[in-house]
């Protein structure tokens, strides 16, 4: 544990903010400047692909640990060549499994159901998951014209090669003795070792995909078919027994009997419940319906709900409703029940929750468990090693202690949040976030009247990183403590920014005002003059404030200028706005305050580089009640 002997030697000078670990679960891929410019391009233009597959299983397509590319191939229940190359499309899925190739088939035929779709899988003994494409939000996205047509893809959804599999066949009815040139093989190849690809398009060969019907206007959308693997893919995480959803979207009663509501949601984004806006980072788990989906779903209910074919309907997503990783090697659980009563405000409550640890370690993950899911709104996790929450917990009678936008204390870091939908993930190796000896958790939960008294006893799980994981991560915050917000003003804009002394690989982003915040946008401006577009959150809502887990970590050169630009509304027309008439407000803890906050959490490749980076955040810190942003 050398690395941790080294951290350990900066406690002394590193403010308490700083010793914070790692939030977010992700293979560890360095993205430069033209890449991630490519990625966010292309994710104005496209929404993150959710499919489920044959089996039921939810897949969201790039978004596996150690993901270097993805493979998708169209194909067909009767197309002779399609089926012909079966056994060779099963060879390459099986080879490129360890190397971190995602491999999926989708059928996307209007005339097929979802049953024979199976019975076709089976058949052919087709080993890698079958997409069923029954809405046609696959082939709007990648636009195939044949079947077989492979498309190779990065994580981000961006197309790095679309064609035919391999040259056997020069044309329908004509196919060489053998293979000359492998164009799906070799591009997978290039894509796994990052060097570009030799023929990034080819001519496919094979059965003609028919254009499908335009269903929204001609009426032929329904439940089975259509909506189902909507409603699979984005709402039943937490719309289903013991989970966050105040009721269920299972079947299709659940979802007739929901159906405009759904609609409303949807199309307002209030459901589901994603801030940042498309177009800038692409973020892990993302929870947004693409324009097709929400247009299937509004004709849906214009044309009368329509039930359709039961040989449609998908096998119902498989609930997970113990660890998902696994045991945890630690469950710590709150000490008592706290109870949450029928009607009221929101309650945010701060928990202690002694880690008891007898010495350091690094955490790969973290695991939630709501004891009351439908009242639990929200968690996250502060790292207490002075004890100073016992202190504010002891002055209370009830359990816990109430808080507002912290904890009251000055913590030594956090754990990742918790939000409703959000499923955890590991570290990659080698990477884990430090854990001192008998540290407290204070679990920080927001709960919500259900209209009935509630009791919640939650629990926390926690993953050890082997014993030679090496490299530690922290904290980087960027923020301004010098705001002031004049009384009336709908729209008033306050910036921060901080430049990176190191190079520093970013993890995720943790956006913070408190009620009076209307909007942020977050970018990193490069030494080159280059501007990366990070985050905007258009419609700040305190309640739904939330860490985002960028999709690939990014690794941002030395020089690199972290810019936060925040607006307000302290008119009196904002509704939430606590005081009336409005008044001037700063920076606070207090609910009548304001912050401007971006957090991130971050690591660096060298320990002498993240000593430079705590010692020069500690300054920053410091200084950043004295030195206008």
């Amino acid at each position: 544990m050398d690395v941790l002997l080294d951290w350990m030697r900066l406690l002394p000078r590193v403010p308490l903010s700083l010793l914070l670990v790692a939030t977010s679960q992700f293979t560890m891929i360095l993205l430069g400047p033209a890449s991630y410019r490519a990625h966010a391009q292309t994710r104005a233009a496209s929404d993150p692909i959710k499919c489920v597959d044959l089996s039921g299983n939810l897949r969201r397509i790039g978004d596996q640990p150690g993901t270097r590319a993805v493979v998708v191939v169209f194909l067909s229940t009767g197309c002779p060549i399609s089926n012909g190359y079966l056994p060779l499309l099963c060879e390459l899925a099986k080879s490129n499994r360890d190397r971190g190739v995602e491999f999926y088939g989708v059928v996307s035929d209007p005339s097929v159901t979802l049953s024979k779709a199976r019975e076709h899988r089976d058949k052919f003994e087709i080993s890698f998951p079958v997409l069923f494409d029954g809405s046609g939000e696959l082939r709007l996205s990648l636009a195939p014209t044949h079947t077989p047509e492979a498309f190779v893809l990065d994580r981000s959804d961006r197309v790095l090669y679309r064609g035919a599999i391999d040259d056997l066949y020069i044309r329908l009815g004509q196919k060489q003795e053998a293979v000359k040139q492998a164009y799906l093989s070799d591009a997978i190849a290039s894509a796994v070792a990052g060097t570009p690809i030799a023929t990034p398009k080819t001519k496919p060969i094979g059965c003609r995909l028919e254009d499908p019907s335009n269903k929204i206007s001609l009426g032929g959308i329904t439940f089975t078919r259509d909506i189902a693997p909507i409603i699979q893919a984005n709402c039943v995480s937490c719309h289903r027994p013991n989970r966050a959803g105040p009721f269920d979207l299972l079947t299709y009663d659940d979802v007739s009997g929901h159906a405009r509501q759904i609609v409303e949601v949807t199309h307002s984004r209030f459901m589901p419940p994603w801030k940042p806006e498309a177009g800038f980072a692409p973020f892990r788990d993302e929870q947004r319906l693409s324009k097709h989906e929400l247009s299937l779903l509004q004709a849906w209910v214009e044309n009368g709900k329509p039930e359709g074919d039961i040989a449609d309907l998908p096998i119902p997503v498989q609930a997970v409703d113990e660890w998902p990783l696994g045991k945890p090697d630690l469950i710590l659980t709150m000490k008592e029940s706290f109870p949450i009563p029928a009607q009221g405000p929101d309650i945010r409550q701060y928990f202690v929750i002694p880690s008891e640890l007898v010495e350091e370690r690094l955490i790969t993950a973290i695991d939630f468990h709501p004891g009351s899911p439908q009242s639990v709104h929200h968690a996250s996790f502060y790292l207490d090693t002075k004890h100073m929450g016992r202190q504010l917990d002891a002055a209370t009678s009830e359990p816990g202690y109430e808080g507002f936008g912290g904890p009251r204390f000055q913590s030594q870091g956090t754990l990742s949040s918790w939000f409703p939908g959000m499923s955890p993930h590991r570290l990659p190796a080698g990477m884990g976030r430090l854990l001192q000896r008998d540290t407290d958790i204070v679990a920080e939960i927001h709960y919500v009247a259900t209209g009935k008294a509630e009791q919640d006893r939650s629990l926390i799980g926690l993953y050890f990183a082997p014993a030679t994981a090496r490299q530690v991560v922290t904290e980087l915050q960027v923020g301004n403590k010098r705001i002031d917000i004049p009384a009336g003003d709908a729209h008033h804009l306050e910036h921060a920014y901080y430049t990176l002394p190191v190079p520093t690989l970013m993890l995720d982003i943790l956006p913070h005002m408190h009620v009076l915040g209307s909007e942020m946008k977050v970018s990193a401006s490069l030494p080159d003059g280059r501007v990366l577009p990070l985050l905007w959150i258009k419609q700040w809502d305190f309640n739904w404030q939330g860490q985002y887990a960028f999709m690939q970590p990014m690794l941002l050169p030395t020089g690199t200028r972290i810019n936060v630009d925040a607006w307000f509304d302290n008119s009196s027309e904002n509704p939430l706005n606590p005081n009336s008439p409005p008044k001037n407000v700063r920076w606070g803890d207090d609910s009548t305050d304001e912050m401007l906050l971006c957090t991130f959490q971050c690591t660096c490749k060298k320990m002498t580089d993240l000593e430079d980076l705590v010692s020069d955040q500690q300054r920053y810190i410091d200084n950043s009640s004295k030195t206008k942003h």
